[in-house]
């Protein structure tokens, strides 16, 4: 662990870096917006995401509940 450099003061302003320049990229670097756009999900697939979820969910309770009760037993 290294001491704070005593002639150094809390008034003083560090120095400013050199600025960066700014590059554009070219337009050949973006991929089509039609490709990537994002598209709703269909009535399934967002109840499957839903039941996945509650199921996990009801594990992982599960698993801390299991995990407490280990950590809080008697030992005889």
């Amino acid at each position: 662990m290294e001491l704070a450099d005593a002639s150094a003061s809390a008034d003083e302003v560090p120095p400013e870096a050199d600025p960066v320049p700014a590059v554009t990229p070219p337009p050949d670097a973006f991929p089509e917006p039609g490709r990537t756009s994002r598209q709703a999900l269909d009535e399934p697939a967002v109840r499957q995401v839903q039941q996945v979820s509650l199921g996990v969910g009801i594990a992982l309770v599960g698993l801390g509940l299991g995990f407490l009760g280990l950590r809080l037993r008697r030992q005889n």
